[in-house]
C-alpha cells in the first residue's frame, strides 16, 4: 500500500514538473524571444558590401512592387520554421532584428516592399496559379518533397537557365545545386536565405551521461571513435523505471527518444545514399552497393530501436491528442528529454530554441560513422524542411525583377541574416559549450541531399527507408517495388530531359 501511494505520488510530481515547464519554456516555440536588447553585433550592409561575393547589382526602381514568398505556416503538418522572410521592426528577436535591417536596406533600394503569403493548401494555390499564367508569388518556399512533387507536375523553372543567378557563390549551397540536379536541370535548391536549418543532428543528454558514468560523445569524436556500435553501447546502458509500476512508460528513463524514420538518420550517417546521379545526372540507385555494410547497420539499428526497454517511440506511445499543453506530441516528447529522461534525441537545428531554458546541459553530434575507417560524417537535410523555387510561368520582364531582388536577397542573407543566426543566435545563445558549436561546423560541412529520398521514387521513402524497422526487411521491401522505382526513374529523366 505504501509503494503505490509512493508511486503514485512520484508520478504526480513528476507530471507537475512537466506542466510548468510548458510555461517556462516552450510558451511559444514559433518565434523565441531571445531578448529585446538591441542586436549591435549584427554586420552592417557597409560591411557586406565589401565581400568578395557581392554581385554587385546595381539600385532599380521597381515602382513600389510587392515581392511576395508563398509557404506555409509553420506546423502546418511540417517541420519547416517560417519567420525569416518578413519582419514588423526590431526589439522582436534578434533574427527578425536581422531580417528587418536586410529587407529595409533591399526594399529602399529595390523600391520594393517584400510579403509573406501564408497558406495552409500550398499545393492547391501554388498549381492553380501557376497553371493559370499568373501568380501572386515570385519564390516559392516549400518543403523538400513538396517542391519535388511541384518539379514532376512541371510548376518550377530551372533555376541554372536563369542568367541573373550565379550557382557558382557560396550563398547558393553547393552541395544541394550538384546533388539535386536530374540531368542538367535543376528546379528547387538551397541557399542562405533558408535561415533556421542545418541538417539533422543527434542531441544528447549530460547529466545522464554523468548519472550513468558513461563515456560522452565528444570523447568518442576527439578520438574517430564515433560509430555505430559506439553510440548502441551508450544508448543501452541507459534504462531505469523512474516511478517503479513494473513497465516501462513515458515517465521512465530511456536511452534513446525516436520516432520510425529515425533509423534512416543513420544510414546517411554512415555514408548510405539512395540514389547518387552518374555523369549524365541519371539518378541510379546506390542503397545497395554495398550490401553488408547497409545489413550490418540495419541489424544494429533494429536491436537498440526494437528494445522498448532502452528505446522510447514517439508514435508508439504518445497519443497525438494527448500534448499536455505543448503545440503537439513531438513538442511534449521533448520537455521529457529536458527532464533528464531520454540520453539522445534526432532532430533539425530548427528545435534548437526549445532547449534554452533547459535546466542540464545538452550536446549536440553529427550521426555516427560505420566505423572509424569512414573518413567523413554525414548529416541529411530534412524533407520537411524548406528550399526554394520559382513559379515555371515567370518570363521576360517578370522573371529578371524576380532573380535581381532574389540573388541580391540571397547575398545580403548570407552575411546579415545566415551568418548572424549562425555564429551569434545558434552557436553563443543556445548552445552550452564550446563542442557542440564545433560540430555544428562539421555538420554543415558534411550536409548531404538525396534526390530518392525527396522524390520518393516509386514510393521507396515510404515504403523502404521510413518503413517501421521493427518488422522491415530492406532489401525483401525494395524487392517488391524496384521495377516501380526504376520505372518513375527513367520517366522523370525523360521528362526533365537534357539540353
Amino acid at each position: 500500500m505504501n509503494k503505490t501511494l509512493f508511486t503514485r505520488g512520484l508520478a504526480l510530481f513528476l507530471m507537475l514538473l512537466m506542466a510548468l515547464s510548458v510555461f517556462a519554456a516552450c510558451g511559444s516555440s514559433d518565434t523565441p524571444e531571445e531578448t529585446k536588447a538591441g542586436n549591435t553585433d549584427i554586420p552592417s550592409v557597409g560591411d557586406v558590401e565589401k565581400d568578395d561575393e557581392n554581385p554587385g547589382i546595381e539600385a532599380v526602381d521597381y515602382g513600389g512592387y510587392e515581392f511576395s514568398f508563398i509557404c506555409q505556416p509553420y506546423r502546418d503538418n511540417t517541420a519547416y520554421p517560417v519567420n525569416y522572410m518578413v519582419s514588423e521592426g526590431e526589439g522582436e528577436s534578434p533574427l527578425l532584428d536581422a531580417v528587418y535591417r536586410r529587407n529595409s536596406y533591399l526594399e529602399e533600394k529595390f523600391n520594393i516592399t517584400f510579403n509573406q503569403i501564408q497558406t495552409t493548401d500550398l499545393t492547391t494555390s501554388v498549381r492553380t496559379q501557376v497553371l493559370s499564367g499568373n501568380t501572386e508569388f515570385d519564390v516559392i518556399v516549400g518543403s523538400c518533397r513538396r517542391l519535388a512533387t511541384f518539379a514532376r507536375e512541371g510548376l518550377l523553372l530551372d533555376l541554372l537557365s536563369i542568367d541573373r543567378f550565379d550557382m557558382s557563390k557560396s550563398y547558393w549551397d553547393q552541395n544541394a545545386r550538384d546533388q539535386l540536379k536530374i540531368g542538367d536541370k535543376l528546379y528547387f535548391t538551397n541557399c542562405d536565405f533558408n535561415t533556421q536549418e542545418i541538417a539533422f543532428v543527434v542531441y544528447f543528454n549530460k547529466q545522464v551521461i554523468r548519472d550513468y558514468n558513461l563515456k560522452s560523445p565528444y570523447e568518442y569524436l576527439e578520438n574517430n571513435e564515433w560509430t555505430i556500435d559506439n553510440w548502441a553501447e551508450l544508448t543501452k546502458s541507459v534504462s531505469k523505471d523512474m516511478n517503479g509500476d513494473g513497465k516501462m512508460g513515458e515517465l521512465d528513463q530511456f536511452g534513446t527518444l525516436y520516432e520510425r524514420h529515425n533509423p534512416r538518420m543513420f544510414l546517411y550517417g554512415i555514408g548510405i545514399r539512395t540514389t547518387t546521379n552518374d555523369d549524365t545526372g541519371y539518378p541510379e540507385i546506390t542503397l545497395f552497393n554495398d550490401g553488408d555494410k547497409l545489413t550490418n547497420a540495419y541489424e544494429k539499428l533494429k536491436a537498440v530501436f526494437t528494445d522498448q526497454t532502452v528505446s522510447f517511440s514517439i508514435e508508439d506511445n504518445l497519443s497525438p491528442d494527448n500534448t499536455h499543453g505543448y503545440a503537439d506530441r513531438w513538442d511534449y516528447a521533448r520537455s521529457l528529454f529536458m527532464q533528464d529522461l531520454f540520453l539522445f534525441h534526432y532532430e533539425g537545428t530548427n528545435i534548437l530554441h526549445q532547449f534554452a531554458n533547459m535546466e542540464h546541459e545538452f550536446g549536440i553530434v553529427p550521426f555516427p560513422k560505420y566505423d572509424s575507417n569512414q573518413a567523413n560524417y554525414y548529416s541529411v537535410y530534412p524533407y520537411n524542411c524548406a528550399m526554394v523555387g520559382l513559379p515555371s510561368c515567370l518570363s521576360g520582364e517578370d522573371l529578371d525583377r524576380t532573380a535581381t531582388i532574389f540573388e541580391d536577397l540571397n547575398f545580403y542573407s548570407k552575411e546579415m541574416v545566415k551568418k548572424y543566426w549562425y555564429e551569434t543566435i545558434i552557436t553563443r545563445r543556445y548552445t552550452r559549450d564550446e563542442e557542440s558549436q564545433k560540430y555544428l561546423d562539421v555538420i554543415k560541412d558534411g550536409r548531404v541531399y538525396d534526390l530518392g529520398l525527396y522524390f520518393n521514387f516509386g514510393d521507396i521513402t515510404t515504403k523502404v527507408l521510413d518503413a517501421d524497422c521493427a518488422t522491415n526487411n530492406m532489401s525483401t521491401a525494395y524487392a517488391r517495388i524496384k521495377k516501380a522505382v526504376e520505372s518513375d526513374i527513367k520517366v522523370i529523366y525523360r521528362d526533365f530531359g537534357r539540353d
